[in-house]
């Protein structure tokens, strides 16, 4: 056993038990493997994306984890989300050129110290092979997204994100952390 190991354990970022296993253990992965997807593309329509689909539900044991996450500096937990992403990626055949991480306020990175999103994104690449491409600049800032409702969610990022003017996604397919394209 490695020193590191020792010390810090590989742990589930869903249930917290010490596991062998790729960051999620096997009970969790059981659980959540019963939750199949849902497509949102006919829901929510006049987007830009042919393809939106919701991996799990936004609720429970894996909400508190990802506020953990973000706003606890439970970075480990990264891993686990990225290993779900991953696996459903592979599930249902999702091909992509990149992985686009939603990018956060200089606020938040001062606040945080990093960005969950891109955290996520780096280690879904690494899992996948599909590259990371920071393209997606935030322009406005807006209430903070974890304290609203569904609609209320939807409405509050309108306007707030663009695409860097040097990067060109024409035609491209892309995954971010909410939604694939």
């Amino acid at each position: 056993m490695k020193l590191i190991e020792l010390l810090f354990p590989q742990v589930c970022g869903i249930c917290d038990k010490k596991i062998n296993e790729r960051y999620t253990c096997r009970k969790c992965l059981n659980i959540l493997e019963y939750y199949q997807g849902l497509d949102l593309s006919s829901t929510y329509k006049n987007f830009f994306y042919d393809r939106l689909i919701c991996l799990y539900p936004y609720n429970g044991q894996l909400k508190s984890r990802m506020l953990q996450l973000k706003f606890d500096g439970k970075r480990y937990i990264a891993k686990t989300f990225a290993d779900l992403i991953a696996r459903k990626i592979e599930a249902l055949n999702i091909q992509a050129d990149y992985i686009i991480p939603v990018p956060i306020s200089k606020k938040k990175m001062f606040e945080r110290g990093f960005n969950q999103s891109e955290i996520i994104s780096r280690y879904v690449s690494k899992l996948t092979g599909i590259p990371v491409n920071k393209s997606l600049t935030k322009i406005k800032n807006n209430l903070t997204q974890s304290n609203l409702g569904p609609m209320e969610r939807k409405q509050n990022v309108i306007g707030v994100y663009a695409v860097q003017k040097d990067n060109n996604l024409n035609n491209k397919k892309v995954i971010d952390r909410k939604s694939v394209v």
